[in-house]
């Protein structure tokens, strides 16, 4: 049987010294929830993800409509318009470079709800009490203790880092 340990702090000095302890021994770190983004953690973690995504589908979604206009004009339904050329790109752009924002748009949110895992519609963690609390004044911490390995040890870093309340949950 697994087990969590999970600890609330109310100082974010105390949660960052438990979360460095806990990653120096280790252990593995199952979920971490805190009231607002910390500086600490780093800036723009994540971010490089969702901007690939975005180029990426801006991208695609603009080339692809590009060559679609293209094929449509040239190859599948070629109407000679007073004897221009079948194939004028200048008049294919504007709607590629229109539907390239669309794409990208799309793909960045798409990539935001994978990226921040909200695409379940429940999570068993936001049923413990702590959860709950750390949207609106706590740092809460959640550790994994796997078969084997000391779950009061996992328990005794986080109280020795100052988490003001800690517990054991069987998973």
């Amino acid at each position: 049987m697994t087990a969590v340990a999970i600890a609330t702090f109310d100082s974010e000095g105390a949660y960052l010294r438990a979360r460095a302890d806990a990653i120096a021994r280790d252990h593995r770190i199952v979920g971490e929830w805190m009231p607002y983004a910390s500086k600490a953690l780093g800036e723009g973690e994540g971010r490089n993800g969702i901007l690939a995504s975005v180029l990426a589908g801006g991208a695609l979604g603009g080339f692809g409509l590009f060559a679609l206009e293209s094929w449509s004009a040239v190859s599948a339904y070629p109407i000679d318009s007073g004897g221009r050329a079948l194939w004028s790109w200048q008049a294919f752009i504007p709607a590629p470079v229109e539907f390239s924002a669309l794409a990208g748009g799309i793909a960045g949110m798409i990539a935001l709800f994978v990226k921040a895992r909200l695409t379940r519609l429940n999570h068993p963690a936001f049923d413990w009490n702590e959860v709950a609390d750390a949207s609106q004044s706590s740092f809460v911490l959640a550790l994994g203790c796997d078969e084997g390995e000391d779950a009061n040890a996992a328990l005794d870093l986080l109280a020795g880092a100052g988490a003001t309340h800690s517990r054991l949950l069987g998973v």
